[in-house]
């Protein structure tokens, strides 16, 4: 299977999604996106970026809404995700206040094939200034935390998560390094943050087996699928 990954963070990184990404062409900050007919599968990753800065990322909603609509597989995350809503006819707008908190993942749909197996328990880190609202026809996937949007929906072939299930402890030191000062205005502290990390970041191996693996042998399915048509 030939997967793409886009990311958008000046440093990226793959984290727990590593595995079950290995082989898949990267694309970083800058680089030309991937085309449509070489690829199987599209994982679109988060970023300091905002989809409401609609110029810079117009390119890839658009790649992303075609990819879906020729029934390619797509799995965004965070900014990914919001911009796949957007691109799907979904709406994007800014919280009245950032959402940095580990929070609770509870599945509406237990056939789905990436979000239906979640661990019992499961919770994921939220990191985000905006949010979404999932595209007309679209399916929510998981219970909603608050008023402020999804956390999770599927349309079509593409889904969209707006936690990070990716994440892993070197990434988290980088992001308090280099964006520390957003925590107070989201009413957290570092050392309240890190004690939050500490309980869930263990529980984070298991919880990208269940989204990125079952999204991977999903898109793997639709590949022998169309071979065997």
């Amino acid at each position: 299977m030939r997967a793409a990954v886009i990311h958008h963070l000046h440093q990226s990184f793959l984290g727990n999604a590593g595995p079950y990404l290995a082989g898949a062409s990267e694309h970083f900050r800058g680089d030309p996106l991937p085309e449509l007919d070489e690829v199987d599968a599209i994982v679109t990753f988060g970023g300091e970026q905002s989809a409401l800065d609609r110029g810079p990322l117009e390119a890839e909603a658009e790649l992303l809404r075609e990819a879906v609509a020729h029934e390619i597989p797509v799995l965004g995350v965070c900014l990914g995700a919001q911009l796949l809503a957007h691109a799907l006819g979904g709406t994007v707008a800014r919280r009245p206040r950032r959402l940095i908190a580990w929070l609770p993942l509870e599945p509406l749909d237990r056939s789905d094939p990436v979000l239906g197996r979640l661990p019992e328990g499961a919770h994921a880190l939220h990191w985000n200034e905006d949010g979404f609202e999932p595209p007309p026809g679209a399916v929510e996937l998981l219970r909603r935390p608050d008023a402020h949007g999804a956390q999770a929906f599927r349309c079509g072939s593409g889904w969209g998560i707006q936690f990070h299930p990716e994440v892993d402890a070197a990434a988290l030191e980088h992001w308090y390094a280099a964006w520390g000062e957003i925590l107070a205005p989201a009413g957290v502290t570092e050392a309240s943050a890190r004690a939050a990390d500490e309980r869930h970041l263990p529980g984070q191996a298991a919880l990208s087996e269940a989204i990125f693996g079952g999204f991977v042998r999903f898109a793997r399915d639709r590949v022998a699928a169309r071979a065997g048509a």
